[in-house]
């Protein structure tokens, strides 16, 4: 029975996609420590140091079916050590011949973190794939609301009014830089290890150089300057560049979590099917967005730990390799979780302009103070402007009444400043800046980004 949730048959698909457990589940892993033994065999084969029909005969045996699991699983628990069950059960299934070949030159760390390198390159595969997903959901909410009018908040507290497309344009800005991270780490980060005992390649001698390149382009991972067992930065980096990426996709849902307040109500998750509350049936709980919040306060909780696997002693230390077993798998699941959820959030939102345009009507013009702010600074200078503004503002706020109507039998304001341009300066429109440009700009670059990954 499973005891965690990431392999409860209940919660699972809450911390985690079908996908990213598949590379990490048990079968999956020891395959790809048999997929280094067989590459090894080949390329040593390659180099004459293991005969051909050898390496053939290990690469037919190396396949997780095949060995017996159980056995494998006592032997494990008996000897502490995770690889050398494997390399006898899968000696076990060829002739003694071609056994004597197998995990030549190799110490068992060398093949599990090659093998975990592996996985981490099939996790990277999926997370990209999905960050894009999540970027096109984005394009497309910043290219449909370009000019969608709504306030700009800060402080928790209306400023002056944005639109939604730009709201949105700025998460897909910092998802991009996200993607260019991931990206330009993955020639640091995919870098297999091959250096026998303690990174010297001393049971192969000045050969064992070329057997660990051919071994790694067999892989389709970079080789190491130096093989040692302890550099445990690239994935500790990996596991961070994830945290911040969590971050990222942690706001966007904060944000959406957010707008859906019953006295915002200015966006809606989907709704098709969800249950709010056992009690309340009117509820429409924003359980979606929730999630992709705490997915990532679990995800980052791995920050230490991986920054820890940085820290080891010697040529090899149990106490830094045998933590990548938790934490690795756990963030890569949180991810995937994250980006799925939040990308199923962006594609049902159900976006309310009318709602935003009420929240803003509930200021009554004090969202245009900085229009009227600037069409006074030239005239009476930019601290008397400001000065006379702040006090209309504090009467409107104080009177009950609209900003607008304070404003226009202002005398001073009527003296400095048309119907027209006051007009002008109280309207919403108006206030937005350079909003729809900046959209266009963060769309412009992603639609480049789509070409050049096409």
């Amino acid at each position: 029975m499973s005891s965690t949730a990431f392999d409860s048959f209940y919660f699972r698909d809450r911390f985690g996609t079908a996908a990213m457990r598949a590379v990490w589940q048990d079968r999956q892993t020891q395959q790809r420590w048999l997929d280094v033994e067989a590459a090894l065999a080949h390329a040593e084969a390659e180099l004459g140091i293991v005969p051909a029909e050898a390496a053939d005969e290990i690469a037919r045996g190396a396949r997780i079916d095949l060995l017996d699991l159980a056995a494998m699983k006592a032997e494990f628990d008996a000897t502490w050590n995770p690889v050398v069950p494997l390399v006898n059960a899968l000696r076990k299934v060829i002739s003694p011949s071609a056994g004597r070949y197998v995990h030549w030159g190799a110490t068992s760390k060398n093949i599990f973190d090659t093998g975990m390198m592996l996985q981490i390159k099939d996790a990277y595969a999926l997370i990209l794939e999905d960050l894009a997903a999540v970027g096109d959901s984005l394009a497309h909410l910043a290219e449909t609301h370009r000019r969608t009018v709504m306030a700009g908040r800060t402080h928790g507290q209306h400023a002056i009014p944005v639109t939604f497309g730009f709201k949105t344009a700025v998460w897909l800005d910092e998802v991009h830089r996200q993607q260019e991270r991931l990206l330009s780490a993955r020639s640091r980060i995919l870098v297999g290890e091959f250096g026998g005992a303690v990174g010297t390649l001393a049971s192969l001698g000045p050969i064992g150089l070329e057997v660990e390149k051919r071994l790694m382009k067999r892989l389709g991972l970079a080789s190491s300057v130096i093989p040692v067992k302890t550099s445990g930065d690239r994935v500790a980096e990996f596991v961070l560049l994830l945290c911040m990426l969590s971050a990222t996709l942690g706001k966007i849902a904060q944000n959406i979590y957010n707008l859906q307040q019953t006295d915002i109500d200015e966006v809606t998750e989907f709704t098709e099917g969800k249950v709010g509350s056992s009690a309340m049936p009117h509820k429409q709980n924003p359980v979606a967005s929730g999630s992709v919040v705490f997915l990532g306060r679990l995800l980052r909780s791995n920050a230490i730990p991986a920054l820890d696997y940085i820290h080891a002693e010697w040529e090899d230390d149990h106490r830094q390799g045998e933590t990548a077993w938790k934490f690795l798998p756990e963030a890569c699941l949180l991810m995937s979780a994250q980006l799925h959820t939040l990308r199923r959030v962006l594609d049902g939102l159900i976006v309310k302009p009318e709602n935003m345009l009420r929240n803003l009507d509930r200021q009554q013009g004090l969202s245009c103070s900085e229009g009227l702010l600037m069409a006074l600074a030239e005239p009476l200078g930019r601290a008397r402007a400001h000065e006379l503004i702040r006090q209309l503002s504090a009467e409107a706020v104080t009177r009950g009444e609209s900003f607008s109507e304070i404003v226009s039998r202002d005398p001073v304001v009527t003296e400095h400043l048309s119907e027209t341009e006051l007009a002008r300066a109280l309207d919403l429109e108006s206030q937005i800046g350079l909003a729809g440009e900046f959209v266009d700009t963060v769309l412009a670059r992603h639609r480049a980004g789509e070409q050049a990954a096409s």
